[in-house]
């Protein structure tokens, strides 16, 4: 969901239709920093560093959050979560290529 002219009397409201499934979202402010993600299936916090554009959306994409999707998840047709892209215009969600451990996030902060 997204306001536009917040606290004006032109205010507007809009949703955008996504893909798939999102538990949270974060947006860099900066070139330079650090994507805090936790991820709840390994029990842990993980950092992903390395360069980013303002403006650029990320999102923690949740598969077997999804309706229909199994009781015992992952399975076929829905993998595990996965740290995506988001574009802001279509509500499209790319996977992100990341080096290193898997990460599975379900919550995220990005820190400058």
């Amino acid at each position: 969901m997204f306001v536009t002219h917040a606290g004006s009397p032109d205010q507007a409201l809009s949703v955008l239709k996504l893909t798939s499934s999102v538990d949270d979202t974060a947006w860099p402010s900066t070139p330079w920093g650090s994507l805090y993600v936790t991820d709840n299936s390994n029990d842990t916090v993980d950092r992903v560093t390395g360069f980013f554009l303002p403006g650029e959306v990320f999102v923690a994409d949740t598969p077997c959050d999804e309706n229909g999707a199994p009781s015992t998840c992952p399975g076929p047709g829905f993998p595990p979560n996965f740290l995506g892209e988001l574009n802001p215009w279509t509500g499209a969600i790319s996977p992100v290529t990341l080096f290193g451990s898997a990460v599975q996030p379900q919550g995220m902060l990005f820190v400058p």
